[in-house]
């Protein structure tokens, strides 16, 4: 074997060792940028709020609702299976004095495996007109919150 055939079999091999790293940096990379882009919605909730009953996330959240509207929520995980906790609390902030402030507090028991909750709030919290702010706290933790107008 001459010295050109050794550098020829040495390239073929730095070549081949060279693109198997590469693909499997490239690997890697996707799996990391698949991570970033499906993870951040992990554990987040849909919160839709609206004036007519709500069965599934497809519907649109309402911004101004009628003095005797009911108001109706729905709140399920983003990318989970199940709310994934043991206690849903729906606090009702008002507008006043420039800031928010808490007004009502709503509280439901849950099993873990339920996949949403849905039901409405009580029109009675809803007296005065204004600016309202709903927030969604699973096991105490704050998950969402949607504002919203009451004429």
């Amino acid at each position: 074997m001459n010295s050109e055939d050794e550098k020829s079999s040495k390239t073929g091999t730095i070549t081949r060792s060279l693109v198997i790293k590469v693909v499997l940096v490239a690997f890697i990379l996707i799996f990391v940028v698949w991570l970033i882009f499906n993870i951040k919605d992990y554990g987040k909730v849909n919160l839709i709020i609206s004036n007519e009953e709500i069965t599934s996330s497809d519907q649109v959240s309402l911004q101004k609702f009628a003095d005797k509207d009911k108001i109706y929520f729905f709140i399920d995980r983003i990318v989970k299976s199940s709310l994934d906790c043991s206690t849903v609390s729906v606090e009702v902030d008002y507008y006043e004095n420039n800031s928010f402030t808490r007004y009502k507090q709503i509280t439901f028991e849950v099993d873990k495996n339920f996949k949403y909750l849905s039901t409405y709030i009580p029109q009675e919290y809803f007296k005065r007109n204004g600016r309202y702010q709903l927030k969604v706290l699973l096991d105490g933790k704050l998950m969402a919150t949607r504002e919203f107008e009451v004429e």
